[in-house]
C-alpha cells in the first residue's frame, strides 16, 4: 500500500499522550521543532486551538517556509465556534490549511466540523476560514494500525484521516514545483484547484471543496513564455506568427524545440507545451510546376503591321469579389474591357517590336516568363528554359502576385538587356496580438540581366537581383510583435549565372544557378533574438528539344534544385527550470538550413494542333518538396486552348 507521498520523508513529533490529551505549548514545540528539522508541511491530526503559543509556532514555522495543516475537527460545529484568529502573519495565513472530512459518497461527514463564519484576521485583511477549508475523505480509510500488531492495519475515520491526505498534496505539488515552498502558494493551488461541493463557490459548509490532485497538477490559468527580452506573453494570446517557405523549409530547427516548450502557469509553476504550431507552411511551388498549376488565362496574340506582337492575358476564372468588389485602377479596367474578363486583378500586357525590344507589365501572375522573354528574347529556347530551371531569378520568385513590369532589348549583335520589378499583392494587415500594431508582410524586387552570344550556338547570361522584404525573411511571413519575428525588415542580394548552349537539331540544353545573402537584424521579435546573415542557392538544368515528334511542338525536361537556405541562424529564447525550481531564460543559437533538400523533375510537351488549337501536357515530381525532408509531391496537368 501507498499514500498521498509515499517517498516523503516523515519528522515524527509526538505532541499528545497516548489518550489524545496534552497541551497547547507541547503542540506549539513540536511545530517549531519540525520546522527547525526542516519539515515543508506539517500535518496535524488534532483540532486547530489559537492560542498565543500556537499561533507563535504557525508564524515561525511559516517564516521557514512551512505548510501548516490542521484537521478541522470531529465535533460537527463550526471551526473554534466560529471566533476570528489574530495574530498570524500574512504569510502564516498564505501556509495555513483546514481539512473536513466526506464519505465515500462525497457528502460531509456526520462528525466533521465545517468552517462556519469565523475568519483569520491579518491587520485590515479579512481572510474566511472557509477561503482555507478543503474537504477529504475521512471514513473508513485504510491505515497502520499498530495497536494491533506491529503489521497490522485498520479502518480509520475522522478529520485526523483527511488531514494527512492534504498534506500529502502539499508535498507533492513543493516536491514537482519548489517555487510553490519559495513563494508560500501550494495551499493556493489546492484551493484554486478544488472540486466544488455544496453551494455554488466557497461555503460555510465545504469552504473551497473537495481535494483534487489531478487537476492540482494541471495548469491554473493563462500559460504564458518568457520572451528574449524578459517579458511574459500568454501563450492562448498567440496564434500562428509565421507562415514559412520553401527556401527555410518547415523551420525544423526551432519547430523542434518549440515541441516541447517551458511555459509558466499563474503560480509561475512549469509545464512543458507544444508551440510547433505556431510555425505553419505554404506550398510553394517550383518553377518547373507553376507554369502548370498557374491560374488559368485566357490569353490574345495580335501581330503587328511590319513586325513585331502584342499579347493581351487575363484570368479566366470569375472575380471572387462578386458586385462588392473594389474600384481598380485605370489599366485593370483596360484589360477587364480588352478581354471581356470578370477578373481583372489578373492580366497580362506585353509587346515585342520587330527590332527585338520586349516590354511588359501585369498583375497576378508570376513575371518570370517576361523576364526571361525579356532577357532571352521572345519566345526563344533559352526564354522557355530560362522560366523552367528559376535560379537565376530565384529571389524574384518571392515577390509575386502583385504589380510586375519587365522590358528587353538589344544593346548591339548579340547582347541584350532586360530590367524587371515585381511586388507581392497589398495584403490585410494582421496582428497575432491583441492591442499590438497591425503588420502587413510585403516584399518587392528588381532584376537586371544581360546575355551575350558568344558564339553561334553558345551564350552566357548573368543576373543580379535586389530583394525588399517587410516582415518577411526569404518568403516567410512573420510577425516582428509576435512570438516567431525574423525582424521587421530584410534585404537580399543574388547574382546569377546560366549558359545555354544549341545542341543542333532542334536540341538546347541550359545550366543556371545563383548564390544569396540575406541581411540578418539585430533582435527579431518574441522568442527570437538575434537573426545572423542568411545565404542560399539555387540551380538547374533544363533540355529543350524542338520538333520532337511533330513540326511545331516542343518537348523538355529539368531538373532543378530550388533556393535552399545554406547557412545562417537565429536566437531562440530556451527557458530552463533547475532542479531548485528556478526558472533561466537563455538565448539558443539555433540554425536556419531546413532538414530537406528539394530536388524537381519536370517534364513538359506541348504541340499545335489543326483549327488554331493547341495542347500542352506538364509532369512535375517534387522529392524533399519545400525543402522538408521526405516529403514528395506530383503535379501532372493536361490542357487543350482553342482560339475563335
Amino acid at each position: 500500500m501507498e499514500g498521498v507521498a509515499p517517498k516523503a520523508t516523515i519528522i515524527a513529533e509526538k505532541v499528545l499522550n497516548a489518550s489524545g490529551s496534552g497541551y497547547d505549548t507541547d503542540v506549539a514545540n513540536g511545530i517549531t521543532k519540525a520546522a527547525n528539522a526542516g519539515a515543508q508541511v506539517i500535518s496535524l491530526s488534532l483540532t486547530y486551538i489559537p492560542t498565543a503559543s500556537v499561533v507563535n509556532a504557525i508564524n515561525y514555522a511559516a517564516s521557514k517556509g512551512a505548510v501548516v495543516v490542521f484537521a478541522g475537527g470531529n465535533s460537527s460545529a463550526a471551526l473554534d465556534g466560529g471566533a476570528n484568529t489574530t495574530g498570524l502573519t500574512a504569510a502564516a495565513q498564505a501556509r495555513l490549511i483546514f481539512v473536513g472530512s466526506v464519505s465515500a459518497t462525497n457528502t460531509l461527514s456526520s462528525f466533521s466540523n465545517t468552517p462556519g463564519a469565523g475568519s483569520v484576521v491579518v491587520g485590515a485583511t479579512k481572510t474566511s476560514y472557509a477561503s482555507m477549508w478543503l474537504m477529504a475523505p475521512g471514513e473508513s480509510i485504510v491505515a497502520p494500525g499498530i495497536q494491533y500488531g506491529s503489521g497490522a492495519y485498520a479502518y480509520w475515520t475522522g478529520t485526523s484521516m483527511a488531514a494527512p491526505m492534504v498534506a500529502g498534496a502539499v508535498a507533492l505539488l513543493e516536491t514537482t514545483w519548489p517555487v510553490l515552498g519559495r513563494n508560500g502558494t501550494a495551499a493556493a493551488v489546492l484551493f484554486k484547484t478544488a472540486t466544488d461541493l455544496g453551494t455554488v463557490g466557497t461555503d460555510a459548509t465545504y469552504g473551497d471543496g473537495l481535494l483534487n490532485l489531478t487537476k492540482a497538477f494541471q495548469p491554473v490559468g493563462t500559460l504564458a513564455v518568457n520572451t528574449v527580452s524578459g517579458q511574459s506573453i500568454p501563450v492562448a494570446q498567440v496564434t500562428s506568427t509565421t507562415l514559412t517557405s520553401g527556401a527555410l523549409g518547415n523551420l525544423s530547427a526551432i519547430r523542434a524545440k518549440l515541441t516541447s516548450y517551458t511555459a509558466f502557469d499563474t503560480f509561475q509553476r512549469n509545464f512543458s507545451v507544444n508551440l510547433s504550431g505556431l510555425i505553419s507552411s505554404s506550398s510553394t511551388s517550383s518553377a518547373g510546376v507553376s507554369s502548370l498549376i498557374a491560374p488559368s488565362v485566357v490569353s490574345r496574340v495580335t501581330h503587328l503591321v511590319g513586325g513585331g506582337s502584342m499579347t493581351l492575358a487575363s484570368s479566366a476564372l470569375p472575380f471572387a469579389g462578386g458586385g462588392q468588389s473594389a474600384p481598380v485602377d485605370a489599366s485593370l479596367q483596360l484589360a477587364e474591357r480588352t478581354l471581356g474578363t470578370r477578373d481583372p486583378s489578373v492580366f497580362l500586357m506585353s509587346m515585342t517590336t520587330a527590332a527585338g525590344t520586349t516590354v511588359a507589365a501585369g498583375r497576378g501572375l508570376s513575371s518570370a516568363s517576361a523576364f526571361a522573354g525579356a532577357m532571352w528574347g521572345g519566345e526563344s529556347a533559352a526564354a522557355v528554359q530560362a522560366q523552367q530551371t528559376g535560379a537565376s531569378d530565384a529571389l524574384m520568385d518571392l515577390a509575386q502576385g502583385g504589380y510586375f513590369a519587365a522590358a528587353g532589348a538589344y544593346l548591339g549583335a548579340g547582347t541584350r538587356v532586360a530590367l524587371s520589378w515585381s511586388a507581392t499583392p497589398t495584403a490585410e494587415p494582421w496582428s497575432n496580438i491583441p492591442g499590438q500594431a497591425l503588420i502587413q508582410p510585403h516584399a518587392s524586387a528588381v532584376s537586371v540581366g544581360v546575355t551575350r552570344r558568344l558564339t553561334g550556338r553558345w551564350s552566357l547570361g548573368a543576373t543580379v537581383t535586389a530583394l525588399s522584404e517587410s516582415n518577411g525573411l526569404l518568403g516567410a511571413d512573420s510577425n516582428p510583435q509576435g512570438l516567431l519575428g525574423f525582424g521587421a525588415q530584410h534585404r537580399s542580394s543574388s547574382i546569377g549565372l546560366a549558359t545555354t548552349y544549341d545542341l543542333g537539331g532542334g536540341r538546347a540544353l541550359m545550366l543556371d544557378a545563383s548564390l544569396s545573402r540575406t541581411s540578418g537584424s539585430g533582435e527579431g521579435g518574441g522568442l527570437i533574438g538575434q537573426v545572423t546573415p542568411v545565404t542560399a542557392r539555387a540551380f538547374g538544368a533544363a533540355f529543350l528539344q524542338a520538333d520532337a515528334f511533330r513540326p511545331g511542338d516542343h518537348l523538355s525536361v529539368s531538373v532543378r534544385k530550388p533556393l535552399r537556405v545554406m547557412g545562417g541562424s537565429a536566437q531562440l529564447a530556451v527557458t530552463t527550470v533547475d532542479s531548485e525550481g528556478y526558472a533561466t531564460t537563455s538565448l539558443v543559437r539555433v540554425g536556419l538550413k531546413p532538414s530537406g533538400d528539394e530536388t524537381d523533375v519536370a517534364l513538359a510537351y506541348a504541340t499545335p494542333l489543326k483549327g488554331g488549337a493547341d495542347m500542352s501536357f506538364g509532369l512535375s515530381v517534387r522529392s524533399d518538396a519545400d525543402n522538408v525532408h521526405g516529403l514528395t509531391d506530383a503535379v501532372a496537368r493536361l490542357a487543350f486552348n482553342k482560339a475563335f
